[in-house]
């Protein structure tokens, strides 16, 4: 302990700055806008994660968390508030330098800033995270959520519906309307949706999509993984013109639309090659047919289900 004193007396004479808290130094800022109708909302924020949520008020709240080790850092993060009618741009920049000077006992953090925003079920969202995760529930409208590095969850969202990560999992249940989910590396996870349209696409990762009930498409689906498995559960009553395909892998079905000859059956006479080719690859009519629906993946198993 004496030595723990001498030293920060030391640091404190050379100027230095001595944290004993592992967490770091924390402000929050509240920003509340009035709004009519269904507004536009800009998020921005270069590191930390972002919530989202509705309610039933004519206003956006937007709390802002920053955190760094030390003061000077915690003030080199810049929040820039925008409303143009029921536009509203919020920026959170970081500070030009992130290494600190001082002397730390603990785990040194990286400055971040985390958004926690309420807006009316009605919206438009654009939000992105330079690295942090970002959570959506409950909102309609035009959404857009982007993460650089850092995992997606979403609930209840309907609409336009668009979801990037660079590098994270993607999971989202109870949506509808046109959903489009993309990651560099990580699994997809779709539960309870109604989608009128469906794309999906992940460079390595696994698959699972359950389908509800009353889903009709309106353009043609595309699910796709470079390495990973996909599970597909699609309604009793679907149309559909499937186009199923895996590079190193089977396509395996129960479905009840689909009959004997193309389900994981053996046929009388066929060689273990000629069924391996087989199983690779599935093109047939689900229901009365209609748009296409595409699943490919470089090298995985394929498994349409009920």
């Amino acid at each position: 302990m004496r030595a723990l004193t001498l030293l920060a007396a030391a640091s404190l004479l050379a100027g230095c700055e001595v944290n004993l808290n592992s967490e770091g130094l924390s402000a929050r800022e509240l920003k509340t806008f009035k709004v009519t109708g269904q507004p536009e909302l800009v998020l921005d924020t270069f590191d930390g994660s972002i919530e989202l949520h509705s309610w039933d008020r004519n206003e956006i709240e937007v709390e802002i968390e920053k955190r760094a080790m030390e003061q000077t850092l915690l003030d080199e993060i810049k929040i820039d508030a925008q409303q143009q009618g029921d536009k509203i741009i919020i920026k959170v920049t970081g500070p030009t330098r992130t290494e600190h000077r001082g002397v730390t006992i603990g785990v040194n953090i990286s400055p971040t800033a985390r958004l926690r925003v309420a807006v009316p079920r009605l919206a438009n969202i654009n939000a992105v995270s330079g690295d942090g995760s970002i959570r959506a529930e409950a909102i309609d409208g035009r959404i857009m959520l982007r993460t650089s590095d850092g995992s997606v969850a979403a609930s209840r969202l309907g609409g336009d519906v668009q979801i990037r990560s660079g590098d994270g999992s993607i999971r989202i249940d109870n949506a509808t309307g046109k959903i489009d989910l993309e990651t560099d590396d990580g699994s997809v996870t779709v539960e309870a949706a109604r989608p009128s349209v469906l794309h999906l696409r992940t460079g390595d990762g696994s698959v699972r999509v359950e389908i509800d009930s009353d889903t009709t498409m309106t353009e043609n689906w595309d699910i796709t993984t470079s390495d990973g498995s996909v599970s597909l559960t699609l309604p009793g009553v679907f149309n559909a013109d499937l186009d199923a395909e895996t590079s190193d892998g089977a396509v395996r079905t129960n479905h009840p639309l689909l009959d004997s000859d193309d389900r994981d059956t053996r046929r009388d006479g066929e060689g273990r090659d000629e069924r391996r080719e087989r199983r690779r690859m599935l093109r047939t009519r689900l229901g009365d047919g209609g748009k296409i629906l595409r699943i490919r993946t470089g090298d995985g198993t394929i498994r349409i289900d009920r």
